[in-house]
């Protein structure tokens, strides 16, 4: 199965027999089997014909429209997962006890996950103020099991957040080098990784929410605001680390994204954002990172299946209202 990225502008999509057709200025970019597409993601000026689009509605494929800044557009989905009793009890429980439980569970583990990113990289490093900063972290994640309220467990997640991206910014190498978690714009070289790769796993965990007929938008920890997808950003905690964080100190670390593969504040853009090629060489590391198969949840898996694996869990828990059907992720 496959997940395809399309980022070549005036690109065009077309269905041609039981396949997808890329293709630009009369040129074939490349051939998809219509069988094994997953999902689409589409950065900016691609254009999808009708035909296609009947196609990838019947065959419950969505696409996911983003701009070249990471911006989500839009999507195209079928409407054919949505299970109405599911989308209700979400509503039921949002401020029951059942919602302030299971977003404990999930920031206990997306801090357990940030502290073994912290180590994993500190061991050759051996810096006093990043071991300081993993001491404050565990200090502080003491109170996440006894918050009385979402609030105060947001608060929690907050402080640590702070102090983890502080160690971080020591830890990428010096011309990477940032003081703080910037989002809207992204004003340095890393937030600007970070931010595109959130996107990216918030919206493959998006799909997996439809696909499970849930409602994207009715989180049980994050509040309900318009505009944005409570429910994957409440279930996109624990990964963040897991798979982007990680990704983005790979690459520059091991020198495939350069300073040279982002492009400066413009009048159109007032942050630091990808070039075209960093965009592709990011896109294609984090499809191998997906890809990637690990034995966190008691099996063989790829990333991309356990992340679905997760959202089947969350769903299950959900309708037996039973918090303890729900396992995060722990990486080791």
């Amino acid at each position: 199965m496959s997940f395809a990225y399309i980022t070549e502008d005036g690109a065009r999509i077309q269905k041609k027999g039981n396949k997808f057709i890329i293709g630009r200025n009369l040129e074939t970019i490349m051939e998809i089997p219509a069988e094994i597409l997953e999902g689409l993601v589409l950065i900016e000026d691609v254009q999808v014909s009708s035909q296609a689009i009947v196609e990838l509605l019947k065959r419950g494929i969505p696409v996911t429209w983003i701009s070249s800044i990471g911006k989500f557009f839009g999507r195209l989905e079928s409407t054919q997962h949505v299970n109405v009793f599911k989308q209700k009890q979400q509503m039921l429980l949002q401020d029951l006890p059942f919602s302030l439980e299971l977003g404990k569970k999930i920031i206990f583990a997306k801090v357990h996950n940030q502290i073994i990113v912290l180590r994993r990289y500190n061991r050759r490093m051996q810096l006093e103020n990043i071991s300081r900063i993993i001491r404050n972290i565990l200090a502080t994640r003491k109170n996440i099991n006894s918050a009385k309220t979402k609030e105060q467990l947001m608060g929690y997640e907050g402080i640590i957040a702070r102090l983890y991206f502080e160690a971080l910014g020591e830890i990428v190498p010096e011309e990477f080098a940032f003081t703080k978690r910037s989002k809207q714009p992204p004003i340095d070289p890393f937030n600007s990784m970070i931010s595109f790769g959130y996107t990216l796993v918030m919206y493959e965990i998006y799909t997996a929410i439809v696909n499970q007929g849930l409602h994207p938008y009715f989180g049980f920890l994050h509040a309900l605001k318009n505009h944005h997808p409570a429910l994957a950003s409440d279930l996109l905690e624990e990964w963040r680390a897991v798979i982007v964080d990680s990704l983005a100190l790979n690459l520059i670390k091991h020198k495939e994204i350069t300073l040279d593969h982002f492009q400066p504040p413009s009048d159109d853009n007032n942050g630091i954002y990808l070039t075209r090629e960093g965009r592709n060489i990011f896109l294609k590391a984090y499809e191998r990172k997906m890809r990637t198969i690990n034995n966190y949840q008691d099996s063989k898996k790829s990333y991309r299946h356990t992340l679905n694996y997760s959202v089947q869990a969350y769903s299950q828990a959900l309708m037996d209202e039973n918090v303890n059907i729900y396992k995060p992720i722990f990486i080791r």
